[in-house]
């Protein structure tokens, strides 16, 4: 049974809205584009995993994805943690390319990929680290001796590990997605003595979910960006311009000529992952680049947001948007009749 489910984390949402409101000549774009790819690598290799988890008893045990826990002044996540019985184990999936040799010697992971080599933290280590970290947060919350085990998974079918079977300590802790249920198995065989009920169990798996400690990112600061480099503006999900204007009681885009109606929801939810859920009048306006206070009102005042102040300091609670996301875009609407190219002469379609 998997209690908590698999999401996107909310760094790559952070990192896609960075991007697009960076100018394609940022000189540290390339970086942030290195940064996003191996968070999506990240995850779609966790995604791949859930094919086999969701093959496993959900009876006998609980999963859960994605864990942050902190002891004392110490944070540690994990990418799954699966409960049973009579075991705990800890998953630290890697979903990388390549030829892979994991030196426990030195603690490094070496990767030769189209000529170049890389050196990568050990994951046998650092998976190490996460079940001792668990084993001391778990005495301190009282919670009755159980083994704990932990392996690495390896997603990507184009992975050739060097190492040999041999190698014990990788042979012991490195695994490929297809045979990690055969190692679950083993487990489930050579722990034989319950220590959870099953009310304990889900106790257990209630209390870990309950004490999950999500991470803040803040990708400005990470990435050294100031925000005078951030592109104000509402977007056109059609051609990707920052080239919306308010017209009329609609955004239209001054450079595919698409309409959109609701187009500064995007945006909000940009300035969302870029500074802070809350927004004032004045800093909606700013980065919607719209003058009128009283239109900023209205677009928020008809997004039935939370607020707190009064109408002149009164500061918007964005976190619904991001909640219950608007829907895809519907099919751009041209600006093409007689009544909208009279009332807007000025507009004509420009280069990207």
């Amino acid at each position: 049974m998997i209690v908590k489910e698999l999401e996107p984390p909310e760094i790559i949402f952070k990192l896609e809205a960075l991007l697009k409101r960076l100018s394609k000549y940022y000189i540290g774009r390339h970086e942030i584009e290195i940064q996003l790819a191996r968070y999506r690598a990240g995850y779609n290799g966790e995604m791949s995993l859930s094919y086999y988890l969701k093959q496993l008893s959900v009876k006998e045990y609980i999963i859960l994805h994605d864990l942050r826990l902190c002891h004392q002044s110490t944070c540690f996540q994990m990418d799954t943690v699966i409960l049973h019985k009579n075991f705990i184990l800890i998953l630290e999936v890697k979903n990388i390319s390549g030829d892979i040799y994991i030196d426990t010697t030195y603690n490094q992971m070496i990767r030769t990929l189209n000529g170049t080599t890389e050196v990568f933290p050990d994951p046998i280590l650092q998976s190490s680290n996460q079940r001792k970290n668990l084993e001391r947060w778990l005495i301190e919350n009282k919670c009755p001796a159980i083994p704990i085990e932990n392996l690495v998974v390896f997603t990507n079918t184009n992975t050739y590990i060097k190492n040999s079977p041999q190698d014990q300590s990788v042979f012991r802790r490195l695994v490929r997605s297809p045979k990690l249920l055969f190692f679950i198995e083993n487990y489930t065989k050579s722990y034989q003595t319950p220590i959870f009920t099953p009310k304990q169990l889900s106790k257990w798996s209630n209390f870990l979910l309950k004490n999950h400690s999500p991470k803040s990112y803040n990708v400005l600061k990470q990435f050294n960006v100031p925000q005078t480099e951030i592109l104000t503006g509402v977007y056109c999900a059609h051609c990707q311009h920052v080239s919306m204007e308010r017209i009329s009681g609609t955004w239209r885009c001054m450079s595919c000529l698409s309409i959109q109606k609701d187009a500064h929801i995007s945006a909000l939810i940009d300035y969302i992952y870029l500074s802070t859920p809350f927004i004032t009048n004045r800093e909606a306006r700013k980065f919607l680049k719209i003058e009128s206070i009283s239109v900023i009102r209205k677009l928020l005042q008809n997004l039935n947001l939370p607020s707190t102040g009064t109408t002149k300091d009164r500061t918007y609670d964005l976190t619904p948007l991001i909640k219950s996301p608007p829907s895809p875009p519907d099919k751009p609407a041209p600006l093409s009749s007689k009544k909208h190219n009279s009332r807007l002469p000025h507009i004509r379609k420009k280069s990207p």
